[in-house]
């Protein structure tokens, strides 16, 4: 099973190839002191799987549910 330090590095590289196609399009994307990235950029990359989600005939609201109960299962943390 992937370590949580290897689903995130895996997260950073499909987050890396969203954004360089997407460069043009970058708005207010400053990360934070100390952060790594921008919380938008990471909102912009789940809000597109949502939308590719619905149009994959899923219910974008079921998936983020799901996302819930898989985030509290690998990490312990809730929304």
């Amino acid at each position: 099973m992937p370590t949580e330090a290897m689903r995130a590095q895996l997260a950073r590289k499909a987050l890396n190839l969203y954004l360089g196609e997407h460069t043009a399009e970058r708005r207010w994307r400053y990360p934070v002191a100390g952060a790594e990235v921008a919380e938008c950029d990471i909102v912009d990359l789940m809000t597109d799987l949502l939308i590719l989600a619905r149009r994959s005939g899923y219910d974008p609201c079921a998936v983020l549910r799901k996302t819930q109960v898989h985030l509290k299962a690998e990490v312990g943390e809730s929304c």
